[in-house]
């Protein structure tokens, strides 16, 4: 279930934090953490309070699921303002991590700035959607007939107090961000329509990018501005130039573009945004603009998104707790002498772990520091010892429960339980595949995977109590799913409810870890789920340019066989994959992959787990592997950057094998969902 860099594993550094607690960035960012962490536990109460009332006693609620959806709203929004505050927002750093400090932390403010700028223009335009729904008395389709003012109102929220945080971390004094805060304050009121002036759309913006510019200059100087003038001019005269071009060149622009301002280091979520915003500023039609505020809600107006927040706090309680630990004593134990048996030890923990937590970056670090040093200390090569980490991290989005999946599932029209159990099989190959190449390594290096110890029978059977929760919890989790008595999204917060109970009894867990864990749960689904909102926004542009449609044309025009399609897709993946996150990349490619996909005739259900698959392979390729960044702060001086990388290309070339079977032989992955039929 990936995807979820803590706030620990984000690869860039923030210039400055967004103030302390005494500022209004800092009293932004400790609300926004207070009830992020609250609306995670409200979910968590109501989604078991509805599962416990309806399955055992027959009484199912009318508000549960609806209340659920606009937590996740809440929990998105008003959690973005803290995300900002620990700078958790997923960016590429392949260029400015090469800068001098001081430099990188004049383009990371100019970058900020930028944020400011596109956050301003989507608070504008959201603020008028809020306005509207509030006047008209707009009211949801459910029994409860909410009106919608109300749980937009902490989107419109939300989005200003990210805001606030972006202006306290781009830095300067007061007076150099009084600009700025004038530019939010008309934002708000000109959008709510408190405030008429009567401008144009253009005027609005250019207003808007006016006030910035000057906050930016005040506060930075030439060492701000420059970056500023060195991607924002180029990029609007880009648009202007090509505003009456084809669609083919408006479509390479679009990608060039997504791929200059990512590696200039914006932020995902900020440079989804942008593109979305300048096609309707310079391509589309003015009143387009009107799309942002109702794509903003939509985004994540869904019930089935509360699975992320509660797989994403299950793996968090369980790598807080020590469960983990047990359970590696307990695979290395079986284990006993066999050569290399530490390395298919973390290979089958991983699994385990996988299998529970769902987040491959929660099982990498987890198994990074239990299994990481036993090795190291027993003799491993770092190549094989971290390598092996590395791979047996991906495991968590792909063996059930996965994030990647049940985003993919809504957007691809899949039902999340097929492609939970169509997920099974590859996951244990791919166990199986993992453990032939260490086998292979060993053999032709014996140096490098030394014997394990023996154990008894007795020592075995007793290091098995360490299985025990997880055991349980799969039960929990993946039983309550199959057994009719959860949904996919209540499923996570069954299997949160499970590991509080064994972290109870078991005394694994303080109360400090689980304020960890709801911090952590908070800043990932407010990261990801801004990422969907910013996707949402590209998506329309790309959708109301007709791009996926010429592409499909594109496509056919060019007679590609089957094989010869699929290689390209696995192409566009690998190198996609060597610089955007692997959520991200589903959430910006599946609007134009899907009619490909539809066009020709594939199951999107068996694409469903070659697209997880291939985004995984992200997370182990450089430069922008999130394991290998994991790994390589969890192993410190025993294993560098360069030789986990190195590690880990046997199993990318492993992957590489085992999609390819998977093409060749789509039964494999559909052979379950259909038995399960």
């Amino acid at each position: 279930m990936e995807e979820s860099p803590g706030p620990e594993t984000v690869p860039a550094t923030a210039p400055a934090a967004a103030g302390g607690a005494g500022t209004l960035a800092g009293q932004v960012a400790v609300v926004s953490r207070g009830l992020g962490m609250l609306a995670v536990m409200a979910m968590l109460i109501s989604v078991n309070y509805e599962v416990i009332a309806r399955s055992f006693f027959g009484h199912a609620t009318v508000w549960v699921t609806e209340v659920s959806t606009y937590l996740v709203v809440a929990i998105t929004f008003i959690g973005a303002g803290f995300v900002v505050s620990r700078d958790s927002n997923v960016r590429v750093d392949l260029l400015i991590g090469r800068l001098a400090p001081a430099r990188q932390r004049a383009v990371i403010s100019a970058l900020n700035w930028i944020s400011v700028f596109v956050a301003l223009i989507v608070l504008w335009r959201f603020s008028a959607f809020w306005s509207e729904s509030l006047e008209s008395g707009t009211r949801s389709w459910s029994l409860m007939n909410t009106p919608l003012w109300i749980p937009q109102l902490a989107v419109m929220l939300g989005l200003a107090g990210m805001i606030v945080a972006l202006i306290g971390t781009a830095g300067g004094g007061l007076a150099a961000r009084a600009p700025a805060w004038l530019a939010l304050l008309l934002a708000g009121l000109s959008g709510t329509g408190l405030l008429e002036p009567g401008w144009s759309a253009t005027a609005h913006i250019a207003i808007f990018g006016a006030l910035v510019f000057i906050s930016a200059a005040l506060a930075g100087g030439v060492r701000t501005v420059l970056p500023i003038a060195t991607i924002i001019p180029p990029v609007a005269v880009w648009f202007v130039l090509t505003q009456d071009a084809g669609l083919t060149a408006k479509s390479l622009s679009l990608i060039g573009i997504l791929f200059l301002l990512l590696l200039a280091g914006l932020p995902v979520v900020f440079t989804l945004m942008s593109i979305g915003v300048l096609s309707m500023i310079f391509w589309l039609p003015p009143v387009t603009l009107n799309a942002i505020g109702e794509r903003s809600w939509s985004a994540i107006n869904s019930f089935e998104l509360a699975a992320i927040p509660m797989f994403v706090l299950m793996g968090a309680i369980l790598v807080r707790s020590n469960a983990s630990t047990e359970m590696f004593a307990a695979a290395r134990t079986a284990m006993g002498r066999l050569r290399g048996g530490l390395a298919y030890a973390s290979i089958l923990a991983s699994g385990i772990f996988a299998a529970v937590s769902g987040s491959s970056l929660a099982t990498a670090a987890t198994m990074g520091r239990v299994a990481g040093p036993e090795m190291m200390r027993e003799g491993y090569k770092p190549g094989l010892g971290y390598g092996v980490l590395a791979a047996g991290g991906t495991l968590g989005i792909l063996i059930p429960p996965s994030i990647a999946m049940i985003v993919y599932g809504p957007m691809a029209g899949v039902p999340v339980t097929q492609l939970f159990m169509a997920g099974i099989i590859p996951g244990l190959l791919m166990i199986a595949a993992f453990s032939v190449l260490v086998l292979l390594w060993s053999l032709i290096d014996p140096d490098a995977a030394p014997r394990g110890q023996a154990a008894t029978l007795t020592e075995k059977l007793a290091a098995m109590r360490g299985v025990v929760p997880f055991l349980v919890l799969m039960v929990m989790v993946l039983g309550s799913l199959y057994a009719g008595i959860a949904t996919p999204t209540e499923a996570g917060a069954v299997g949160v409810l499970g590991a509080l109970l064994i972290s109870f009894f078991r005394r694994m867990l303080s109360f400090g870890a689980l304020m960890a864990a709801l911090e952590e749960t908070v800043l990932t689904t407010s990261f990801l789920l801004m990422i969907a909102v910013g996707a949402s926004l590209m998506g329309f542009a790309v959708d109301f340019l007709s791009m996926p449609q010429a592409l499909v044309g594109l496509i056919d025009q060019m007679s590609l066989s089957d094989i010869g399609l699929f290689l390209a897709i696995v192409l566009l993946y690998l190198v996609l994959g060597m610089f955007v996150e692997p959520i991200s990349m589903v959430l910006m490619t599946l609007p134009i992959i899907l009619p490909v996909i539809g066009a020709a005739g594939w199951d999107p259900l068996w694409f469903g787990i070659v697209l997880v698959m291939l985004v995984e392979i992200g997370l182990i390729t450089p430069p922008v592997g999130m394991i290998l960044y994991v790994l390589s702060g969890v192993a410190g001086r025993e294993a560098s950057l360069g030789q986990i990388s190195t590690g880990t290309l046997p199993f990318v070339a492993a992957f590489l094998a085992m999609i390819l079977l998977f093409f060749a032989l789509p039964q494999i992955v559909t052979f379950l969902p259909s038995v399960m039929q």
